[in-house]
């Protein structure tokens, strides 16, 4: 038997009500990650201004390019070896015999940068 009068006219408003509020969360989302996406890009540093920093700082231990070995390891393919939050990481915080340069002389950026450089070898 079909729903006639108040019943059904709430029916009606929950079951609207339900589709505007997964429209917005969707759009939420949507608009989240594409804002997210481009904040990641926006925060993955400066390649070329790390190439300086990086034959400024780090260059004695790894080479002027970095891909040939010195008294560091070589840092070739390091994006396939680590993620660019895992390379700050050890940029920031890294074992010995690799000298600890941030915060100072190295600052965030300089790590940004450094990191996304290195990321490109």
């Amino acid at each position: 038997m079909p729903m006639k009068g108040r019943p059904f006219v709430l029916v009606c408003i929950a079951v609207l009500a339900s589709a505007s509020v997964a429209a917005c969360a969707r759009n939420a989302m949507q608009s989240g990650a594409s804002a997210s996406t481009a904040t990641a890009q926006a925060t993955l540093g400066d390649r070329s201004r790390g190439a300086e920093v990086f034959r400024a700082n780090c260059a004695v231990c790894h080479t002027a390019s970095g891909a040939a070995a010195g008294v560091g390891p070589s840092l070739e393919h390091e994006k396939q070896r680590k993620t660019f939050a895992q390379t700050v990481a050890w940029i920031e915080a890294p074992d010995p015999p690799m000298p600890k340069l941030y915060p100072s002389p190295l600052s965030e950026k300089d790590v940004d940068d450094v990191a996304a450089y290195v990321q490109s070898l």
